[in-house]
C-alpha cells in the first residue's frame, strides 16, 4: 500500500504516536512496521495494557514503541482537554 506524499514527508524526522491502534492481527503490524520503517522515532502507542497479546508486546518490544497504559477513552479526554471523569 502506497502512503501518502503528507505520510512520506512527516515521518522522516518524526516519530508515530499510535491512538486506538490495536497489533493484534499479522497484517496491522506488518502495516505499522512499514510505517515506522523510514521514520525517525521515538514512538508511542496508547494501550490499556492489561489487554495486549502476547504477540503485540513482542511486537512493542521490538518496534522500541513506548507503550502510555491508559484506556483511549483517558487518552482522548486528555488530548482533547477535557476531564474523561465527567459524563
Amino acid at each position: 500500500t502506497q502512503f501518502p506524499d503528507a505520510v512520506k514527508q512527516r515521518r522522516v524526522n518524526r516519530g508515530f504516536f499510535f491512538v486506538g491502534c490495536r497489533f493484534n492481527d499479522q497484517m496491522l503490524r506488518t502495516y505499522a512496521r512499514q510505517l515506522m520503517k523510514r521514520s525517525t522515532g521515538p514512538h508511542f502507542a496508547v494501550i490499556d495494557s492489561a489487554t495486549l497479546t502476547r504477540n503485540e508486546r513482542r511486537f512493542l518490544a521490538e518496534g522500541a514503541i513506548t507503550v502510555i497504559d491508559m484506556p483511549i477513552r483517558n487518552a482522548a479526554a486528555r488530548l482533547v482537554g477535557v476531564d474523561a471523569s465527567q459524563d
